[in-house]
């Protein structure tokens, strides 16, 4: 049994650029530290942009084993959410969470999903901000204070 409308887990969050990597090492190298978070999601459209969800060992619905599958569904806003990309996923060896990564997305608001037997068990919103506007500051804003100035409220 899914527990509907509470999040069943964490996303995690980690980000290589892998412009000057040896393709080879790109692909071999594996991300191990990611940022435990849902808010001020912000990203370079140069990132690769790494996540892990771990389901919180508290929750108890359907058996979770390296055997059962979900589905992660990223969505790009575009008049409402429109599926730019889909995989079926299985539980990394070892542990209760899902990992994958994202390159080449284009500036823009996405949504992430993780799906269970057809019904979202949980999602997550991120930007990828154009490069000109994104700085190592960018994702340490807090978009809840309440901004004084008018032209950088409505720039948000």
């Amino acid at each position: 049994m899914i527990n509907c409308g509470q999040p069943t887990g964490e996303f995690g969050w980690a980000v290589t650029n892998d412009e000057d990597l040896d393709i080879l090492f790109a692909e071999t190298q594996s991300v191990t530290d990611f940022k435990m978070t849902r808010k001020n999601l912000f990203f370079s459209p140069d990132d690769t942009i790494h996540y892990v969800y771990t389901f919180d060992s508290k929750l108890s619905f359907t058996p979770i084993d390296e055997s059962t599958e979900f589905i992660v569904v990223l969505e790009e806003e575009s008049l409402g959410f429109v599926e730019k990309d889909l995989k079926r996923k299985k539980i990394e060896p070892g542990s209760k969470s899902l990992k994958e990564s994202f390159q080449n997305l284009n500036p823009g608001k996405y949504l992430l999903k993780v799906v269970f037997e057809q019904e979202t068990i949980d999602s997550v919103e991120f930007d990828v901000i154009p490069k000109e506007g994104y700085s190592s500051e960018t994702a340490d804003l807090d978009l809840d204070d309440p901004e004084k100035d008018e032209i950088i409220k409505y720039s948000r």
